[in-house]
């Protein structure tokens, strides 16, 4: 298990600000830790997998799409700070989040 810093928890929420106001076209300063990403934002499943990609890659970290999933059918992804905390959950225990 990583330990998850306020420093890395800064990080992860930025790049995933980031990658939702590129991606939906958005002015990043109107998305907050409420925003629901899908009816506020427009997002959809694909645009989610690329950003579980993109963040194991940054943290060179081993994670199956199907653990991810397992997980996200117990916990709902409402907000973006439901967001946020899953890729939090995502970097500190990886294909074991189920286990969580």
């Amino acid at each position: 298990m990583k330990e998850i810093t306020e420093e890395i928890r800064q990080e992860i929420r930025d790049m995933i600000f980031d990658y939702y106001a590129e991606e939906c076209e958005t002015d990043r300063s109107s998305i907050t830790m409420e925003t629901d990403p899908q009816n506020d934002l427009g997002s959809d499943s694909l645009m989610f997998v690329e950003l579980i990609e993109m963040t194991a890659e940054k943290y060179g970290l081993d994670v199956k799409l199907q653990s991810i999933g397992k997980y996200m059918l117990r916990t709902p992804m409402n907000t973006m700070k439901d967001v946020v905390d899953m890729f939090c959950r995502i970097y500190q225990y990886g294909n074991d989040i189920t286990d969580q």
